[in-house]
C-alpha cells in the first residue's frame, strides 16, 4: 500500500484550512479541487485530517465495492443515536427490514391524498402579496406531511413549532464554525444541539406513549390498524424471534425519521422554488403543464406520468442543490484510493454537490437546465455522477416517498400560486447536515 497521503491545498501557516473552510465551505471545496484534483486532504489543526473525494469512481469504492472498510461517523451517532442513519452491520440490516414495508411503492402511493390535503390546508394560510421564507415554510409543511402519513396524526400549530425547533437544532453540531473544533470544546451551536437532542427525545417519548394508549383503546374496540411508523415500531416490542427493537432503538428511529423525513424534502422544495422564481421562462412551462394536466383539480398519483416538466425541474434542482451535499464516512482500516493512502480512523467526505456540478459530466453544470434530462442523460452518466439519495445498499430508504411528496407539493402549490424571488442578492449557502442558506429564501406570493 502507498505511504503517500492525498495532497493538501495551500493554507494558512498556523490555521491551515480551518479559517477558509469555516468562512466559505463550498468555495473552499471548489478551490481545493482545482488545486489538488479529485482527492485531497483538509488539514484542520484541532482535529484529524479529513479526506475529501470528488469523483464517482471513489464514491463507488466507499459505498459499494469497499463498503466494509468505511463506517458512519461519530457525529451522526451524536445526533441520531443508533437509528437507521447511523447504525451499522446486523443492527442496520434488522432496522432496515423492519422499516422497509413503509416505503414500498404500493404503500408510498397511498400517502398521496394526505400529502395533497396537508398542502392545501397550509395554503389556506397564505395571502396574496405577502412574503414568506420558503425554507421555513417548506419545513413546516413537510413536517405536517410526515406526521399525517407516517405517524397517522395531524399536528397542531403548537406541536409543529416545538418539533420543528427541536429537529432544526440537530443541524447545529454540523455548523462549519463548530465542526472544525475539538469535540470537547463547548460552543453556542453545540449547546443548542444538545438542548435539541434532549427536547426531541422528550417529544418522541410522548408520541410513543400517546400512540400506545391509542392502540390499546383501538384494540379494545377491535378496529383495524393502519400501517404507520409508530404502530410498526410499537409492534417490534412484542416479537420473540430476535428481530425486535429495544425502547432506545425505537426512540432513535423516531428521532431519525422526524429529522430526515422532513428536512431533506423541505430543502429540495425550497431550492426548487428559488430556481423557478429566478428562471421565469421555465416557471411558465411549469405552470402551463399544471394547467393542462390538472385542469384545476387536485393532483393525484395517476397524474405523475404526465407531469414530465415537473419531474425534470425537480431532478435538475436536486442536481444543483442536493439536500445531502456531502456523505460523511470514517475509515475503519487503511485504504488506498488512486495511489493515495487513507489511514484508519479518519473522516472521508464524498462531495456530492461537487460531482453533480462537474463539467466532466454535465454541460454548463452551473446552469439550471431541466431539459438536459430529456435526452437519456441519466443512462449515460457514470454511476454516482448523480447521487442525491446516495447509493449502494444504504441508498436512502425514503427516496420514493421524498420524490412523490416533492412532486405533489410542487403541483398543488404551483397551480394556485406563483412565487417571486424577493432576495436582494444571490443565495449565500451554508453546509449543515443538509445544505442551507444563511438568509432564507424569501418569496412573494402571487395568486394565479
Amino acid at each position: 500500500m502507498s505511504s503517500h497521503l492525498p495532497p493538501a491545498p495551500t493554507g494558512h501557516p498556523l490555521l491551515r484550512h480551518a479559517l477558509k473552510f469555516a468562512s466559505d465551505p463550498f468555495t473552499f471545496v471548489e478551490d481545493a479541487t482545482a488545486e489538488c484534483g479529485d482527492i485531497y486532504r483538509m488539514d484542520l489543526p484541532a482535529i484529524n485530517d479529513v479526506f475529501v473525494l470528488c469523483h464517482p469512481d471513489y464514491f463507488n469504492r466507499v459505498l459499494v465495492s469497499d463498503i466494509d472498510a468505511f463506517g458512519k461517523t461519530d457525529d451522526f451517532r451524536r445526533a441520531f443515536g443508533n437509528g437507521l442513519l447511523s447504525a451499522e452491520g446486523q443492527t442496520w440490516r434488522k432496522q432496515r427490514e423492519i422499516l422497509q414495508p413503509l416505503f414500498f411503492r404500493d404503500q408510498v402511493s397511498g400517502y398521496t391524498n394526505n400529502m395533497v390535503a396537508c398542502t392545501e390546508r397550509r395554503l389556506e394560510r397564505w395571502e396574496q402579496g405577502e412574503v414568506r421564507d420558503m425554507e421555513s415554510e417548506m419545513r413546516d409543511l413537510t413536517l405536517e406531511i410526515l406526521f399525517a402519513t407516517l405517524f397517522g396524526r395531524e399536528l397542531s400549530p403548537g406541536e409543529d413549532s416545538e418539533l420543528r425547533t427541536a429537529a432544526d437544532g440537530l443541524n447545529d453540531w454540523f455548523a462549519p464554525s463548530s465542526w472544525i473544533l475539538p469535540d470537547w470544546l463547548p460552543t453556542p451551536a453545540r449547546r443548542r444541539f444538545k438542548q435539541s437532542v434532549t427536547r426531541l427525545r422528550q417529544e418522541v417519548r410522548a408520541l410513543l406513549a400517546d400512540d400506545a394508549s391509542q392502540e390499546k383503546s383501538q384494540d379494545s374496540l377491535d378496529t383495524p390498524q393502519t400501517l404507520d411508523l409508530l404502530s410498526q415500531l410499537q409492534q417490534t416490542r412484542d416479537t420473540e424471534d430476535g428481530a425486535h427493537l429495544t425502547t432506545q432503538e425505537i426512540e432513535d428511529q423516531l428521532v431519525t425519521m422526524v429529522f430526515a423525513g422532513h428536512e431533506t424534502t423541505a430543502t429540495a422544495l425550497a431550492f426548487t422554488w428559488y430556481l423557478l422564481a429566478t428562471h421565469p421562462d421555465i416557471r411558465d412551462q411549469f405552470h402551463e403543464e399544471l394547467a393542462t394536466v390538472l385542469d384545476g383539480k387536485s393532483p393525484t398519483y395517476s397524474d405523475l406520468p404526465e407531469l414530465e416538466i415537473t419531474d425534470r425541474i425537480l431532478r435538475e434542482s436536486l442536481r444543483l442543490y442536493p439536500p445531502i451535499h456531502t456523505i460523511p464516512r470514517q475509515t475503519l482500516t487503511d485504504v488506498e484510493i488512486n495511489g493515495f493512502r487513507l489511514p484508519a480512523g479518519h473522516e472521508v467526505h464524498l462531495s456530492i454537490i461537487h460531482v453533480q456540478r462537474d463539467e466532466q459530466f454535465y454541460d454548463e453544470p452551473l446552469e439550471f437546465r431541466p431539459d438536459r434530462w430529456t435526452d437519456g442523460l441519466e443512462a449515460d452518466l457514470p454511476d454516482f455522477a448523480y447521487a442525491p439519495f446516495g447509493g449502494g445498499r444504504r441508498t436512502c430508504i425514503g427516496r420514493e416517498f421524498a420524490l412523490l411528496e416533492a412532486k405533489m407539493v410542487l403541483a398543488t402549490i404551483g397551480q394556485r400560486f406563483q412565487l417571486d424571488w424577493e432576495g436582494e442578492k444571490e443565495l449565500d449557502l451554508e453546509p449543515r447536515v443538509t445544505i442551507q442558506t444563511k438568509d432564507g429564501i424569501p418569496m412573494r406570493i402571487q395568486s394565479r
